[in-house]
């Protein structure tokens, strides 16, 4: 039984784009310790994680984090007391679609005048190519908002 070449190159992109898949993170790897400076972010290496202490309650750390992320193109999918999901809007392109990212920001009162933020980006399978992360840029413009 022979394979066709429109047959091979079907799988092949099809094994492809398996494994190209999904990138990024719901949940983040950093976590609050004493020893982290006001306003100074942790990025990991390709953006998809990072974390931020900014000396505003809850509240109003919320409040920027919101500002932000609405800045950035996104629409906020669910927000709660310590939690903002949202989705990068849609965009199509010349080549490929962008957007689409869903945003996590994640809250933790530290005490009345410190919040501890993380957020993370988490890419999907459609329009992957023309997505990126945002979690550091997220990140740099509350240090700029909070500061």
């Amino acid at each position: 039984m022979s394979i066709n070449l429109t047959t091979k190159i079907a799988c092949s992109t099809l094994i492809i784009s398996a494994l190209a898949g999904c990138a990024g993170t719901q949940v983040s790897k950093y976590n609050y310790d004493e020893t982290l400076s006001i306003n100074t972010p942790q990025k990991s290496e390709k953006c998809y994680d990072a974390s931020i202490l900014v000396s505003e309650n809850l509240t109003g750390a919320r409040d920027i984090s919101k500002k932000v992320v609405i800045a950035l193109d996104s629409t906020i999918a669910e927000e709660k007391e310590n939690y903002i999901k949202a989705d990068r809007n849609r965009h199509v392109g010349l080549m490929v679609g962008s957007g689409g990212e869903e945003i996590f920001v994640n809250l933790k009162k530290i005490d009345e005048r410190k919040t501890f933020i993380t957020v993370t980006t988490k890419t999907g399978f459609v329009g992957a190519a023309g997505q990126k992360p945002w979690s550091c840029k997220i990140v740099d413009e509350i240090a700029k908002m909070a500061g």
